[in-house]
């Protein structure tokens, strides 16, 4: 039976950033996010998709998925299908997954922080790279793109789910936290020693900043060590997704 009215237009609702907060619940969209959410701990309340995808190889094993967690999985239109993606090509599927304000999380190194990153699409980017790289621990400030914003979530391709220990809010305590244990703060600047140089010590903590803005003053006065990423051409900068990955692949390669 078809969604009612009533329920899809509560879930489009969370398209939006204030009803995604009120209700704890995220929407999710596409064959590969879903999957992986499903795979994971995540908190998977339904699946949605059209009779068409049910019916596909991609459809049976993700039906095959949510039996076997006992997740109910229920009939869209087309229609309500196309209503409810955020993306130009919707492939027939969605899944609706609670999300509860998280705390603050113990800062195990070593820890990413994403400092006022406002572009959804670097955001997601990002989070996925972090999770490739196997860190745990991932800050982001209140004033970055929202984790949950739909773009955020596709770009990270499952990454919301893997990582354990990802964190949105102001984060002048985790600085604190940091100093005190000793945590080294390493910033990538446009004006520091040139990666190739650097070693990564112990314990460390990488802030990426804004494209346009970089580190804001919080992390720019806290940092035991700036890092930029040497250029061999005309760019004016790299960015800021592209810089994080090449500057993590150096900091955790084992040590010469």
């Amino acid at each position: 039976m078809p969604l009612s009215s009533a329920d899809l237009k509560s879930l489009r609702s969370l398209a939006q950033k204030k009803f995604r907060q009120t209700s704890g619940k995220i929407v999710i969209e596409g064959t590969r996010l879903i999957e992986s959410a499903l795979q994971s701990s995540a908190m998977v309340e339904r699946v949605l998709c059209t009779e068409d995808y049910r019916r596909n190889d991609s459809g049976v094993m993700l039906n095959a998925l949510a039996a076997g967690r006992d997740i109910p999985v229920e009939t869209l239109t087309s229609t309500q299908a196309g209503q409810l993606s955020e993306t130009r090509l919707p492939q027939g599927v969605y899944a609706v997954v609670a999300w509860p304000e998280s705390s603050p999380p113990d800062l195990e190194p070593p820890i990413l922080v994403l400092d006022a990153i406002a572009d959804p699409g670097n955001l997601g980017t990002l989070l996925r790279t972090a999770d490739w790289f196997g860190l745990a621990t991932v800050l982001v400030s209140a004033d970055s793109a929202d984790i949950t914003n739909p773009k955020v979530v596709r770009g990270g391709m499952g990454a919301h789910f893997h990582l354990p220990r990802l964190f949105q809010g102001e984060l002048a305590a985790q600085l604190a936290s940091m100093q005190e244990n000793g945590t080294v703060v390493i910033g990538a600047t446009l004006s520091g020693e040139p990666l190739s140089a650097t070693q990564a010590p112990p314990a460390w903590a990488l802030v990426l900043g804004s494209e346009a803005h970089g580190l804001s003053t919080l992390w720019r006065t806290a940092l035991d060590q700036a890092v930029t990423v040497a250029s061999a051409g005309a760019a004016e900068s790299l960015n800021v997704a592209v810089a994080g990955g090449i500057i993590l692949n150096h900091l955790l390669q084992p040590a010469p």
